[in-house]
């Protein structure tokens, strides 16, 4: 079971300060006994001003056990504010780290995306409605013409190519995504899409799920 031992948020800069800034933030954290390291989020806080930028360097070694630290690089341009929200997860000793799921469209699924690829950590990333299906029109236009047809297709798994990624950004007007894409090929990361339609095509492309499962970035 996964549990929440960190939640904190760090800000560096404010609106007034005519200077630009850079530095690293060293955050100490201990595991609690019984206890693995499973994952991190990273996501811009609410005070978050201007242009200023963080990025995760180092985290701890999966399922790390003990006293651990991370290490989180800030930048922030004059009259700006770097501020972020740090969550630390751990799993029970013993027990399978359940892949994390991210949104598309929801509040930090970007920042989440490449957190977890910076991090090697597999992850899945969904779509889901009239996106999903512009997303299955240009990776699988023959099995589409299938769903147009009113035939169910579930569990059709696409492996994505850097062509297919650079099809998503140029078609689709889904730029964003098709980058977070190209960006885990990049790091060695393996992404396969997976559509479902849960058995059912009457509800049109408001029935589409896509999930891309995000894995073997750096052997994981």
């Amino acid at each position: 079971m996964s549990k929440l031992i960190y939640n904190k948020t760090k800000s560096h800069g404010n609106n007034n300060n005519i200077l630009s800034g850079a530095g690293i933030d060293t955050i100490k954290i201990k595991i609690p006994a019984g206890q693995k390291y499973s994952r991190l989020t990273i996501t811009m806080s609410s005070s978050h001003i201007g242009i200023a930028t963080f990025n995760v360097l180092s985290t701890p070694k999966a399922n790390a056990t003990g006293n651990q630290e991370i290490k989180v690089m800030w930048t922030y341009s004059p009259f700006s504010k770097c501020s972020y929200k740090l969550k630390v997860f751990t799993d029970d000793n013993g027990s399978v780290s359940k892949k994390p799921i991210v949104i598309f469209g929801e509040r930090d699924w970007y920042q989440l995306s490449i957190g977890y690829i910076n991090q090697k950590k597999p992850f899945t990333l969904r779509v889901e409605g009239p996106d999903a299906q512009k997303l299955f029109n240009v990776i699988n236009p023959i099995n589409n013409s299938l769903i147009s047809r009113n035939i169910t297709i579930n569990e059709v798994m696409i492996g994505m190519t850097v062509a297919i990624c650079i099809s998503i950004v140029a078609v689709t007007g889904l730029s964003v995504f098709g980058a977070v894409l190209l960006y885990s090929i990049q790091q060695g990361c393996t992404p396969k899409a997976k559509l479902e339609n849960n058995g059912s095509v009457t509800g049109g492309a408001f029935g589409q799920i896509m999930e891309f499962d995000i894995f073997g970035c750096g052997g994981n």
